[in-house]
Parts: structure tokens; C-alpha cells; sequence
């Protein structure tokens, strides 16, 4: 799904774009191999979703072309972020909260969608979203 926040001026920017970015963040000036950063994922996202070659690699692409990562060409080979890039995880996670509310409106269109499609089961899943959302609450509390 592709963040859309026209609002805060993120632009155009998948979740996995978000992710790869994140880690890159983390990392500092330390050049990275995508290998690792897939690693990383596979790790954080295990049971959900299996990065491949074949998605990460083109996204890193994309965040390099845009000036987001700097490549290295010599030993460490990889990338690191960019003070551009920097800039994008400071604002995204400023933002955070409207991200979510785009999410949830799109979330609530789809479920209110599906009441007339079977509504019992938009009731369970509805309720299942609740939860998780208390559940993240608690978790996330000081």
C-alpha cells in the first residue's frame, strides 16, 4: 500500500520503501549491503511477509535515485542515508499520526463496505481490529 499524504508533503513512498529506510536511518553513515537490510526484515516481518530480492532491491533503487541513500563503491560496500533521507524519517514520523488516520479511513471504507457484503463477518473482524488496537495501546504505554 502506498503512503499518500499530499498533507505533509511525503510524496509518493511504499511501506516497504518506509521500512528499508528505516533501517538505513538506524544505521547512520555505516554503509549497509541490501543483503542485510533483507535480513533485517525478513526478521522483523517473520510470518507476515518474506522480502525478496526482487522487490527490495528495485526499492533501494528508488530511494538511491531520489537522493534518499548514498551509494559506496568501496569497501563497505552498500548505502547509507542521506541528510535528505534523514529528513523524510524526521517528517514521516512527525506526521505519524495523520498517516494512521488516512489508514483507518481507508480501513473504515473498506469495513463499513463490507457490512453489506457479510455483515457477521465485518462484526468479528471488526472486532478483532479493536483488540489489536488495545493491545497495541498497552504495549506502547511508558
Amino acid at each position: 500500500m502506498w503512503i499518500l499524504d499530499i498533507k505533509s508533503d511525503l510524496g509518493k513512498m511504499s511501506s516497504i520503501q518506509v521500512a528499508i529506510l528505516m533501517e538505513y536511518a538506524k544505521s547512520g553513515e555505516e554503509p549497509k549491503k541490501i543483503t542485510d537490510i533483507i535480513a533485517v526484515l525478513s526478521n522483523a516481518f517473520e510470518g507476515y511477509w518474506e522480502p525478496k530480492k526482487g522487490t527490495i532491491y528495485p526499492a533501494v533503487h528508488n530511494l538511491h535515485v531520489r537522493g534518499f541513500l548514498k551509494m559506496h563503491a568501496i569497501k563497505p560496500y552498500g548505502y547509507s542515508i542521506t541528510d535528505k533521507g534523514l529528513e523524510l524519517i524526521h517528517k514521516m514520523i512527525s506526521n505519524i499520526n495523520l498517516q494512521m488516520e488516512v489508514y483507518m479511513q481507508y480501513y473504515s471504507f473498506l469495513l463499513n463496505n463490507y457490512d453489506a457484503i457479510d455483515l457477521k463477518k465485518a462484526t468479528k473482524i471488526r472486532n478483532q481490529i479493536l483488540k489489536s488496537i488495545e493491545d497495541y495501546t498497552k504495549s506502547i504505554k511508558e
